[in-house]
Order: C-alpha cells, then structure tokens, then sequence
C-alpha cells in the first residue's frame, strides 16, 4: 500500500496542476489579460490619477479614461467609494495592493479573490479582498469585454514588443546556471504587461514559489530589472535549500551592518544578503566575464553592502570551468569560503553612504510582514514544493504548535506529506482533521475530501468516497479545477497507474496484490504537490 499510494499520488499531482501551467516558453513568461486591465480600469474610474499625462504614460490608458469619463453606472460610486477607503498614501504601495488583485484573483465574471492556502492571500491584498462584486458589477455595466476586446491589438503590440527581447534573455541567463527551460525554475517566472497604470514601474510579487512581474507602461524594456527579479528568483531558494551551510558562514554578516546604504531587509536576513550577493556576481558575469568592465560593478556592489559578490564573482569563474549545475555547485561553493581570507577582504572596505547609491526600484519580489505563523506555513509549504518532506512536515507540525494545536492548513499539508510519504490512514487523519477546521477555507476543505475521496477509490471503497466527493461539492469552492476534480470522481472511480496498467494487460486485475504492502515492485515518486 506504501509504494502504491506514491505511484497513484504522481497521478494525482499531474491532475491537479493549475491550467494555467502550460510548458510554453513564449508563451508562459509572458502574458497579459482581461483580469489586470478590468481592475487597472476600475481604480482609474474611481480616481486613480497617478502619471497621467505625463512622460511615459500609455496611449491606451488616455483613451480608456476618455471612453470611460461619461460612465455613471451604480458601481461607479462604489468605486469611487471602496477607492477612497482603501488608497494608501505611498503611490506604490497603493497601486501593488490592486496590482496583487488583479494577479490573484479569478477573472470575470465575478473577480472573486481566491487563494488555494490562507498564506496564498499576501496582507497587502487582504484589506481590499471583498471588491469582487463590485467588480463584477462595473465589467458588466462598463462592457469591459468590449472594451478589452478593442485595445487587446495594442497589448499584442507591446507584447511582441518585449517578447523579442525578454526570451533571449530569459533563456541565456537560466542557461548560464544550466536550468533548462522547462524546469519548473524556468516556468515558475511570469511578466505581466499592464498599460493602464502610472509609467515607468515593475510591480514584482512572489505567490507559491512563483514570481510575477507586472510591466506598467514604459518607452524603455525594463529588461535589466526584470532580469535581476528573474535572477533573484532562481537563485533564492537555493539559500534556503542549503540553509545548514549558509547559516556556518553568518559571522560574515556583521559586516553588512555596518553598510549605511543597505537595506535593513539584508541586515536581518543573511541569507537573502548570500543570495542578492550571488546575483550582482552573476550579473557581472553575464555582461563583462572575466574582464576588467566588471570590477567596478563588482566594487559598487561590495561598497552598497552585498559583502559576498567578490567572492561569487570570483568562485563563478571556477563554476564556468566546472560542468555541473548551479544547484548541485552551490553548496560547494559556499562551502569553500573562507571566512578569515573573506573578513580581512572586508575590513578596510568604505562603505557607500545611502546618497552614493541609486534608489532601489521595485523589482524584487516584496517580503511582506508576517505572523510568525505565516512564516512558518509558508516554510512549510516551499519545503513541501521542492520535495523535502520530512523538513515539511516538521515545519507542519511546528505551525499546528504556534497555532495552540489547530490549523487546517498545516494538517492538509501533513495529510499530502503522509500521502507522498504512502500513509493512507495518516493522510486520511490529516485531511478529515483539516475538513473540519477549514470552514473559513473553501478549497482547503473541498480539497481535502478530494484526497480522501480518491484514497478511497483506490483502496475499492466506492461507496465512501462518492460520500467525499459529495461533500466536497457541497463547500462550493469556485476554483474551476476543484469542480472539475470533483466531476471526474463522481463520474468514474480513480484507479492508480499500477491498476490501469494492469487492466490493459487482464480483464480481471488482482486487486488484492494491488494493493499488498509487500509488493516491492512499485517505485517511489516525488511529484509536486496537488493544488
């Protein structure tokens, strides 16, 4: 039963991926849709005048402003209203936090804000969680789809515009780490092109392990900065892999803090300062070598505080002599650094004072406050995602420990961690545990009857898992893949690949030695995680 509840979970797995996910290069790192350009329309009917008319500002833009101004459906005022309410004072800030909707959320026709975890839904976006209906309402009195329908030429323009130049660069950059282009580092890297807000800004947000860039209207491909988020994205969770050994070279970090021009984020994370350092080497790498072009960047990078780009820019001229991947040398090259030959590199270094360096534009994914809680979950969750199941799981039950022993997000984690693991009756546990306490969480608890329900299939309990099946469709989550998930269960009971196989083969498999826990012919599989 162990080994076969692996090999069905890859099936499950393979189901349950988001359809959005399509292994297109061209197509999935770049995109816009109708869902950013309804809420961009939306703030700028309810009074979002930032950059307008000014240098930079989209063609676009003006006009839909213009077609809107005699707009005066009933939604407009509760625009106007829910705008007023929830504008924060930073310009940026105010436009991420609609910028974050309009990523998340489901699209028409209700816009309705859906996250699969709670810690899916990042705090910035939770004030303004509840605009679905009013966006809903305005898309159908303003005709959105119309509208949409008749700039659309417009974004494929600027669309083609970035295309020739971001796929170059995506693939030479993943290439210079040897990550291929359908990795799930590669696919898990998304620009977004929006033409309704203020000119010249990226918006870059970090959700499940995926960044997504959001381009606002620019004469200039911001394909630097975009490059840099791209960067930090591939090379971030790294730190976080290696953790144990990054954590032995922290007493390097003392020095950072006596940089005046770096960010506090960096001073308090060291292994984000490890990770920010490696990407300004690769940088210079990519652009200069091994040539004396680099050294001053190198030297900026150094003086600003990143106190390991020396180093990285130095240890990567071995990597480039060297065949293996980024993730397999990481830990060797951190290994490798000598902590005195690097604090005497460091001592008579002059920092730069925060007017030296250029203002930080926003093109890094944004490290929100969270609860410790969140934190937690959403280490438990990335472990989860890059197949570190025992580490998962003890993050889990860490979370369910902060949590005064209930949480339904860490016990649907601990249910698909026991279900990898080949634990039904665990998972089982688990999940029944998470459906109870998911009552503010749709698809947490839909979800985890879905688990149960299959379990149940492949261990021949019909009966019991069409129960499930009932009472996941009951919760009414809206996520279209759930509903789907549900449609087939209902419609056919779940067989494991070991049993379709076997049917190919006899008209009558043997169910018993299907599911016998000593059958040793069934591999172990590590398959990403069912959302």
């Amino acid at each position: 039963m162990r080994r076969l509840l692996s090999v069905w979970f890859l099936l499950v797995s393979a189901l349950a991926l988001p359809v959005r996910a399509q292994v297109v290069v061209e197509e999935n790192q770049l995109d816009a849709d109708i869902r950013m350009f309804t809420v961009m329309a939306a703030i700028n009917v309810a009074g979002y005048n930032d950059g307008v008319d000014t240098k930079g500002d989209s063609l676009v833009r003006q006009a839909v402003r213009r077609r809107l101004e005699s707009f005066d459906g009933p939604s407009k005022q509760l625009l106007q209203t829910a705008y007023q309410q929830f504008r924060l004072r930073d310009p940026a800030e105010n436009l991420s936090q609609f910028v974050t909707y309009a990523l998340l959320c489901l699209g028409s026709p209700t816009f309705e804000l859906h996250a699969d975890l709670p810690t899916d839904l990042p705090p910035d976006v939770r004030p303004v969680r509840n605009l679905g209906p009013i966006l809903q309402q305005f898309y159908a009195e303003a005709d959105i789809e119309s509208l949409w329908l008749e700039y659309q030429p417009a974004y494929e323009e600027e669309l083609s515009r970035y295309q020739s130049a971001l796929t170059p660069m995506l693939i030479r950059s993943a290439g210079y780490l040897r990550i291929g282009p359908q990795s799930r580092e590669f696919q898990g890297f998304k620009v977004w092109i929006d033409l309704m807000g203020a000119p010249n800004a990226l918006n870059t947000r970090l959700y499940g392990g995926n960044v997504q860039v959001v381009a606002h209207p620019s004469d200039r491909i911001q394909l630097n900065e975009i490059r840099h988020s791209f960067l930090m994205h591939l090379l971030d969770r790294l730190s976080i892999r290696n953790r144990a050994v990054v954590a032995s070279k922290q007493l390097l970090s003392r020095f950072a803090l006596f940089a005046p021009a770096l960010e506090d984020t960096y001073k308090e994370d060291f292994e984000l300062l490890v990770t920010k350092s490696l990407v300004k080497a690769v940088e210079a790498r990519l652009d200069h070598g091994a040539s004396e072009a680099a050294k001053p960047i190198v030297e900026s990078a150094l003086r600003e505080g990143f106190i390991l780009t020396p180093y990285f820019y130095e240890a990567l001229g071995r990597y480039e002599q060297d065949t293996q991947i980024i993730n397999n040398f990481y830990p060797e090259m951190i290994e490798e650094i000598d902590l005195k030959k690097e604090a005497a590199r460091l001592q008579n270094v002059k920092f730069a004072e925060p007017s030296q360096v250029s203002p930080a534009r926003s093109v890094e994914p944004r490290r929100v406050q969270l609860s410790l809680l969140d934190k937690k979950l959403q280490q438990a969750e990335f472990l989860f995602r890059e197949e570190m199941f025992e580490e998962a799981q003890q993050a889990f039950v860490a979370a369910i420990d902060l949590a005064d022993g209930r949480n339904a997000q860490a016990e649907y984690g601990l249910g698909r961690v026991a279900a990898q693991e080949g634990e039904p009756e665990l998972a089982i546990e688990h999940f029944l545990v998470a459906a109870n306490l998911a009552l503010d969480e749709p698809h947490i608890r839909a979800m985890s009857h879905i688990y149960v329900a299959r379990i149940s299939d492949i261990m021949g309990e019909r009966d019991a898992a069409i129960e499930h099946y009932n009472e996941a469709q009951q919760v009414g989550d809206p996520a279209p893949r759930t509903q789907q998930l549900i449609a087939e269960g209902l419609n056919q009971q779940f067989q494991s690949p070991r049993q379709l196989s076997q049917e190919a083969e006899d008209e009558e498999p043997n169910d018993d030695l299907e599911l016998a826990p000593e059958d040793e012919s069934i591999p172990r599989s590590a398959p990403v995680p069912l959302k």
